[in-house]
């Protein structure tokens, strides 16, 4: 076996061709590397850091979305580099805040969560200019708010030249959110290996993927049609009340717009809206029930039902009518007396148990979208003979239902790893990066729409030996549209990336030959040799033995997701757009300005970029928060931020939008601005338990004495659920703003919040330089005084030097002068 060489690296990396290719983009510019599971990501992200390590600015952070990763990878790593394992450290929420400064300066490679790295760097705990490289694994996930996103950001803004790599097998399934990873990680370039390249066919293990379709039992479709039926109804009167969409279908995203409707109704005082909150609510409970039906089992609907009694009885509003329905009492009356009648949970067993009769040492993994539905797994697997299964799950958990710690977390995959325990029944959490070779089979307990997760999913088998996946779809169910859609996805993300590169929409340039100087070989047969002949070597021997088979897909005319399909069974829905002949134009295409000109046809580029001009210009219009404040526009001075606020989004992007954050704490307000600027800010949750409680007013008047400009800032779009009437609440906002004289701003989140601060601080700081200026140069009472004293002295002189003169000058004194000759002239004529 040949194996790399590097005075950083110990002699045990094997050398492959289309690694050390990956490696020569990685180490000429920030790129995402695209490459599929178990072809050794983790092997190119030792040789960066290896590279790294050989450089005065030598400091690495390797980010991973889980602590299972952060442990797994200081663990190969340990074994890989070259250094003492003392400076290879991790960096999470299991260490105190006060240690971490000090872990932080004495690492050289630092694996760490990326909300940690977050927060220590907006509380200037940590300073990321001491970094040389910076590594995301699973990189897909620098999307929206995700804390990969917020660091991203946070090192363009501090460190921008420092080296950046993101690696993943699955970047994302529109060229949007491809794109987005990209400028979120500031990536340059791309690196894309392929199954099908010549380079990586040597060592393609086989995957066999194996769907199986089941069909419910007729004793569970005679329990699930009660509830259709009520389904069914309560929609339609939905529909009728106009909260709902008519459709044949309907899905989860239809039930969310109802929800948005009927609130919107509420706050215009519309009581339609109240009893349509009602039935909504009611009906997204049943949908979740059909759903866990058809797709999981009688067992997980049970305890999705016992659930939410509880929670009725606990407090919690809404629940009680759901259990009231005659529909959900006949469910749990028929239900009680029965066993477990979906057909997943026997074929789970019988595959399990083929597996173990064929090859007993096999080590199984199972993944599922409920706990609940691991909990059933668990128990039923554990009475299988030769089985040892237990569950992985996440950290979060409500009442009796306790979740995992990062400790027992990394507890069980150790079990696992070990083989204490065969069968591994997961939830999304162990989905990614999981390095467990011997993972002979994955059952995916349901397809999930997503094509990101399902490639994760799958590429915990095959990863150095042949393995399999099977796939339990219910038929007629959400499984069967859930699958075909990530299916078409997932054949589009190349497709996607081929099309990026095409377009020029990133840069795709052939690195330098002179990035892999550093690296070696030593062959099989002893040899000492480049690093690039041995790439040169391998490329013409490989292309020999696996031709490259190019597989055409065809180019996909419009990037949009596949929400046409329905997550209640059924056929996919039909958009209008669908519905209607090719050249009709709907009702989209008017919005915009009506007074346009009409297109001559003569400019053809101008023609097809004209819708993305007109939406362009709308959101302009109607959405100023999503355009990015120039750099150059950036509030310049200090924004005081209370150090609660350090964990949330707002001050990661007021970080973005450069503002110059201070952390410290505020006896009264959440921001200040200035002397004069105190803003409180507020979720429209916060305002209803402040509004409750009475803290409400009692803070508008502290922030009225602390400031002459208080400000009350409300994010509107970060609550729902409301157990007060609007009038309260208005009728509170009218007392603020009236009678205090405290202005409420809205919002809609934390993005847009961020947005207005900083315009406000930039206004602010702007006045105050003014003001400034203006003192500086403005003089004094008494110079002004002084110099006009002066200059009226001087005019007097004038004047009576022209009038011993006896010249004709006019003035003051002149005029007073001939006035009071006049005078006495007249007096003596009388």
């Amino acid at each position: 076996m040949a194996t790399v060489q590097h005075p950083f690296l110990n002699e045990c990396v094997e050398a492959r061709a289309y690694q050390f290719s990956a490696l020569n983009y990685c180490l000429s510019a920030s790129t995402l590397m695209v490459m599929p599971t178990g072809f050794g990501k983790t092997a190119v992200e030792w040789m960066v850091m290896a590279n790294c390590l050989n450089k005065e600015n030598g400091k690495v952070l390797l980010i991973a979305p889980t602590t299972g990763l952060v442990d797994q990878q200081q663990r190969m790593a340990r074994a890989m580099i070259n250094i003492d394992e003392n400076e290879i450290i991790t960096y999470t929420g299991e260490n105190a805040p006060a240690k971490r400064p000090e872990l932080w300066n004495s690492g050289r490679i630092i694996i760490a969560t990326p909300q940690v790295i977050r927060n220590d760097v907006q509380n200037g705990l940590i300073d990321l200019n001491e970094l040389g490289l910076l590594i995301f694994d699973e990189a897909h996930h620098a999307t929206g708010n995700h804390a990969y996103s917020q660091v991203g950001k946070l090192m363009q803004k501090d460190n921008p030249d420092c080296l950046v790599i993101g690696a993943t097998a699955s970047p994302g399934s529109t060229e949007s959110a491809i794109l987005q990873v990209a400028n979120n990680l500031n990536i340059r370039t791309f690196s894309i290996s392929k199954k099908e390249s010549s380079l990586l066919q040597a060592y393609r293990v086989n995957m066999q993927i194996t769907p199986h379709y089941l069909e419910l039992e007729d004793g569970l479709k005679e329990i699930i049609l009660p509830l259709e039926v009520h389904h069914r109804a309560e929609a339609e009167q939905l529909i009728k009340m106009g909260f709902l969409a008519p459709t044949g279908h309907l899905t989860s995203k239809m039930i969310e717009e109802a929800q948005r409707r009927a609130s919107i109704a509420i706050q215009r005082r519309d009581t339609r809206g109240y009893n349509a909150a009602r039935k909504i609510s009611n009906l997204r409970r049943v949908h979740i029930l059909l759903d866990l039906l058809r797709t999981q089992g009688l067992k997980s609907a049970q305890a999705f039902v016992d659930r939410a009694e509880e929670d009725g009885r606990s407090g919690q509003r809404g629940t009680n009518s759901f259990i009231a329905l005659p529909s959900i009492h006949h469910f749990r009356n028929v239900s009680k007396q029965l066993e477990e009648l979906h057909p997943k949970p026997a074929h789970v067993a019988k595959l399990l148990s083929r597996q173990l009769k064929d090859f007993p040492d096999s080590k199984v993994l199972i993944f599922t979208e409920y706990r609940d539905t691991v909990e059933l797994l668990t128990e039923k697997l554990n009475s299988i003979e030769g089985v040892v299964a237990d569950r992985f799950i996440g950290q979060s958990g409500t009442g009796s239902r306790k979740g995992m710690n990062q400790k027992q977390q990394l507890a069980q995959l150790q079990r696992f790893r070990e083989g204490d325990i065969n069968v591994l029944i997961a939830t999304s959490v162990g989905e990614e990066g999981l390095d467990v070779p011997a993972a002979d089979l994955v059952i995916l307990y349901e397809p999930v729409p997503s094509a990101i997760r399902t490639i994760q999913r799958r590429g915990r088998t095959a990863r150095q030996r042949d393995g399999e996946v099977h796939i339990l779809i219910t038929k007629d169910t959400r499984d069967v549209f859930v699958y075909r859609a990530s299916k078409r996805r997932e054949e589009k993300m190349y497709t996607l990336l081929d099309r990026i590169k095409t377009r020029g929409r990133m840069i795709f340039k052939e690195p330098p030959k002179d990035v892999l100087s550093d690296f070696s070989v030593i062959d099989g047969d002893g040899v000492n040799i480049s690093a690039v002949e041995f790439l040169a070597a391998e490329k013409i021997r490989l292309e020999k033995l696996f031709p490259l088979i190019e597989t055409v897909i065809p180019e996909i005319d419009k990037e949009k997701e596949d929400d046409t399909t329905s997550d209640a069974g059924g056929e996919p829905i039909i958009s209008p757009a669908m519905r209607r002949p090719s050249n009709q134009m709907g009702l989209e295409s008017f919005i915009g300005n009506g007074e346009s000109e009409p297109k001559t046809g003569d400019d053809e580029d101008e023609k097809l970029s004209e819708d993305k001009q007109l939406k362009s210009k709308w959101n302009v219009v109607l959405d100023g928060s999503q355009q990015l404040i120039e750099k150059d526009d950036a509030a310049h001075g200090i924004i005081q931020v209370d150090h609660r606020e350090a964990s949330t989004t707002f001050v990661a992007h007021m970080r973005s939008l450069q503002c110059n954050i201070q952390l410290t704490h505020l006896y009264h307000g959440d921001v200040r601005i200035s002397d004069r600027v105190l803003i409180e800010r507020k979720s429209s949750r916060d305002i209803i338990s402040s509004l409750v409680d009475g803290r409400l007013l009692s803070q508008c008047r502290r922030l009225l004495a602390a400031a002459p400009r208080p400000l009350l800032l409300v994010e509107t779009g970060t609550g729902n659920g409301h157990a007060v009437h609007p009038n309260a609440v208005l009728g509170a906002l009218a007392h603020i703003t009236l009678d205090l004289g405290v202005p409420v701003m809205m919002t809609q989140d934390a993005k847009e919040s961020a947005h207005f601060i900083s315009i406000v601080a930039k206004r602010e700081f702007d006045l105050l330089e003014k003001l400034a200026t203006y003192s500086l140069n403005k003089k004094s009472t008494a110079d002004l005084q002084k110099e006009e004293i002066d200059n009226c002295i001087s005019a007097a002189n004038k004047e009576i030097l022209s009038i011993i003169n006896q010249q004709e000058e006019s003035g003051p004194l002149a005029k007073r002068w001939n006035k009071l000759v006049s005078r006495q002239r007249v007096e003596v004529l009388a």
